[in-house]
């Protein structure tokens, strides 16, 4: 079962992650169309997906769930940061280019 600290620890979490990725729209909304907008955009998709991988610890942790039809939600997280960190990678790959620093 779950704790009232719990249960406050989980909501204020929640509630402050999704502020910063609304106030991260609302910012994008206010930019100019470019690498930059574009890139940004990307970087806030990555953290959106970070956001969500991290609401599957959570529900891990404080609701004691630990699989979702079959499969370890640890295997399902790993598999998103996994993920990411190859867009991450392939991102800063071609980031020279895109903001014309390549040689």
């Amino acid at each position: 079962m779950i704790t009232q600290t719990q249960w406050l620890l989980l909501m204020t979490t929640g509630i402050i992650g999704t502020v910063a990725i609304l106030f991260n729209i609302f910012v994008l909304s206010k930019m100019q169309r470019g690498d930059l907008k574009k890139f940004s955009t990307q970087i806030l998709l990555l953290i959106s997906i970070f956001y969500f991988a991290g609401c599957l610890r959570s529900t891990q942790i404080f609701l004691d769930i630990h699989e979702f039809a079959g499969i370890p939600l640890s295997y399902i997280e790993y598999g998103i940061y996994s993920l990411v960190y190859i867009i991450l990678a392939y991102e800063i790959y071609t980031m020279p280019k895109t903001f014309q620093f390549a040689e």
